[in-house]
């Protein structure tokens, strides 16, 4: 039997430190089981949220906001953002512009900046394509490499800044927050907004990476060259899309280019059958 300590008749007994949680993620943070593989983030004032799942430059964003503020703050502009309330989004050089309807008659006009950068570190970052031109091709799929990002976008330990016309003077208000939610959703699905934002076109960087790709090996061949042995590292190979060719087609451009070759309905329906019965042939494993 343990032994409780006593003073006279009272007894004392220690049940745990009790905390309020807010989600059962949380839940599991105070009592030590594992959290899933979604990342649990804490807000300014200490609360957890738990993170989307972003590529690498919209989860900076993310997490900026997220930690700049208090819960309450995120809380209410993730609803404006979910909401419809980010009214347009533009991407300009160095930051992102959008207007917000708040509670006054009249949007509140709201940017979010990124770190500034001068004109030798986005040559370093070219450079840096220039040397790896998968580089280019991974950071369209939206898998950046991290010391591109860091020059591109931000580092991990680099602050946005945020600016908005309303009346909250606090560092981050929900407007702020709610046009953040929405650039990193517009980032996620567009990752070429990386390098729109440091007046960067991916399609121009592309092309002149195939307009000097002579002139690279030529160099990488002279004597001297820290290139003549290693050589350059390889472009990724293509990912065509693997889909079923009669599942994913349309239908009716084949009975289309059946009838030019068909005499009456009956043979179109035939050929398109035989068609068919062939492509099952072909691809039947």
């Amino acid at each position: 039997m343990v032994q409780r300590p006593q003073e006279g008749n009272v007894t004392w007994v220690n049940f745990g430190q009790r905390k309020k949680v807010s989600s059962a993620e949380e839940a599991r943070l105070v009592t030590g089981e594992r959290v899933d593989s979604k990342q649990v983030l804490k807000t300014r004032a200490g609360e957890t949220h738990e993170q989307p799942e972003f590529s690498d430059p919209a989860q900076l964003l993310y997490n900026a906001a997220m930690r700049a503020t208090d819960q309450g703050r995120f809380t209410r502009g993730r609803r404006y953002a979910e909401g419809g309330n980010v009214l347009d989004l533009r991407v300009e050089s160095g930051r992102f512009v959008s207007t917000v309807a708040g509670s006054q008659n009249e949007p509140f006009n709201v940017m979010v900046l990124l770190p500034y950068r001068e004109g030798p570190e986005i040559t370093e970052a070219l450079d840096m394509i220039t040397r790896q031109p998968s580089l280019l091709d991974l950071a369209r799929r939206g898998r950046f490499d991290r010391g591109l990002l860091d020059i591109l976008f931000a580092s991990s330990d680099e602050r946005f800044r945020y600016r908005c016309d309303c009346p909250d003077l606090s560092d981050v208000c929900k407007h702020a927050v709610a046009v953040s939610l929405k650039a990193a959703e517009l980032v996620d699905s567009d990752p070429s907004m990386v390098f729109r934002l440091r007046n960067l076109d991916v399609n121009t960087l592309d092309q002149q990476l195939r307009e000097t790709a002579g002139q690279r090996a030529k160099d990488s061949a002279a004597e001297g060259s820290e290139f003549f042995w290693a050589g350059h590292e390889l472009p990724a190979l293509p990912q065509p899309k693997v889909a079923p060719m009669i599942e994913d087609s349309d239908l009716d451009l084949l009975h289309k280019a059946m009838q030019t070759i068909s005499f009456t309905n009956i043979d179109q329906l035939r050929a398109v059958s035989d068609l068919e019965d062939l492509y099952d042939a072909l691809t039947r494993n």
